[in-house]
């Protein structure tokens, strides 16, 4: 995730957002900051729900929607408070906030929005070239605008300083200079001018050239003109993870066929060790070997059977057990779940195809799939789909029953993956 939105709004938090979404980034909007969050999204839009409540628990709200990610030892991702175009809410408290879990030094705040008419001119806030408090906005019936001068209504609410930089100052070149300089003073709180697009982008160029990128805070207009590289994972393939849980004589064909063209590599899986007192340790031996190929970027397959005789043992097996076929199946299919979810949590992979019904299942129920929403067809009777509401979001997942197509069916499924990413 390269970037978190702080909004404090729903629909706020969809009007910025889709700046965002519509320059290709995976951008997820969370209704509240405890939601899951997607391991695949790069725009993480937060909604605080905080405009119309009283300032010390906005200010709260805004620092624990941001405590986790700026606490991490990860990298902290890029930090935009969206806020409204004519700074209603409670902007001063939450910005103060967000400065206060961030460490930033710098909050820049450009609220225009130049197609919609608003814009920041002499640091006040116009609306269709009518000074803000002269609008119907002053007389909001949940927030009430007192000035149309920014630095006035940050005033009310925070004690940092702020500044000015007028549109002469953001056109002029030497923006980021200026920007350094005030840092070097003191944290700070920096009003920008800006009447056109080009001036939002001149803004977001230099909060880029600083040592440490400000808190950003504006509205859809900032948003927009925020350079999509900053913000979006780099595409690349990623590879593919097989679950071959089926002992049909198709299946072990379609792997092998795979396997010598060079298209994956495989991890056998003993059934009978996955069965046995050494289950654990077989299971974490199978774990890593599957991460150390797909982090090399190759596919992987994990194969339940590799010779034809197999099935003849599975009542040898389940006697030696104390189990009936359908006891040892769901408690084979369990341990498969099980060590799909494992690889799934260590690595990035790029889909699933699952073949066997009892294994697909079963790795259905270890991701917490709640069921599957079928979007396209491979081959006949082969579809392509996503698990609903599962561990792995819309990550592609191709299923087939055992039995079912030709030697080059698994190859063919890999290539529709692969295809899927050049084509996004």
């Amino acid at each position: 995730m390269k970037m978190i939105v702080i909004a404090d709004d729903f629909t706020g938090a969809n009007d910025t957002g889709v700046q965002l979404a519509k320059k290709g980034a995976r951008t997820d909007v969370l209704l509240r900051s405890d939601g899951a969050i997607s391991r695949h999204a790069d725009v993480l839009v937060v909604n605080t729900e905080s405009r119309a409540l009283p300032a010390e628990r906005a200010a709260e709200a805004v620092s624990q929607a941001l405590r986790a990610w700026c606490q991490s030892e990860q990298t902290v991702p890029i930090i935009y408070k969206k806020i409204d175009s004519t700074f209603r809410g409670n902007i001063g408290a939450e910005i103060t906030a967000a400065m206060q879990v961030s460490g930033k030094r710098l909050a820049l705040i450009a609220g225009a929005i130049p197609a919609a008419g608003r814009i920041t001119r002499n640091g006040e806030c116009l609306v269709n070239h009518v000074p803000l408090l002269e609008t119907e906005f002053a007389s909001d019936p949940r927030t009430p605008i007192v000035s149309s001068r920014i630095a006035t209504l940050i005033g009310l609410q925070s004690a940092l300083p702020v500044y000015e930089c007028s549109l002469e100052q953001v056109r002029s070149g030497a923006l980021a200079d200026r920007l350094i300089q005030i840092a070097g003073k003191e944290r700070a709180l920096i009003v920008l001018d800006a009447e056109q697009e080009s001036d939002l982008q001149a803004i977001a160029l230099a909060a880029f050239q600083l040592p440490e990128v400000p808190l950003l805070v504006g509205a859809a207009g900032l948003a927009n003109a925020l350079p999509a590289e900053r913000y979006l994972t780099p595409l690349q393939q990623l590879p593919v993870l097989v679950i071959a849980g089926s002992m049909s004589e198709a299946t072990r064909r379609q792997v092998e066929q795979a396997q010598r063209q060079g298209r994956l590599d495989v991890v056998d899986a003993d059934v009978e060790c996955l069965l046995s007192p050494q289950a654990d340790a077989h299971s974490a031996h199978i774990i890593e070997a599957a991460c150390e190929i797909l982090l090399r970027q190759r596919h992987c397959a994990i194969r339940t059977s590799r010779r034809a005789d197999d099935r003849n043992n599975i009542e040898a097996l389940a006697a030696r057990y104390a189990l009936d076929r359908e006891e040892l199946g769901a408690r084979l299919s369990q341990r498969i779940g099980d060590i799909t979810l494992a690889i799934l949590e260590r690595t990035r992979t790029g889909g699933l195809f699952l073949t066997g019904g009892d294994m697909a299942t079963a790795v259905a129920n270890a991701l917490g799939a709640e069921g599957y929403r079928i979007q396209r067809e491979v081959v006949p009777c082969i579809p392509c789909g996503t698990f609903i509401n599962s561990e792995i979001d819309d990550l592609p997942v191709i299923t087939k029953a055992g039995g079912f197509g030709s030697d080059n069916t698994l190859c063919d499924a890999l290539y529709f993956i692969e295809e899927m990413y050049r084509g996004q």
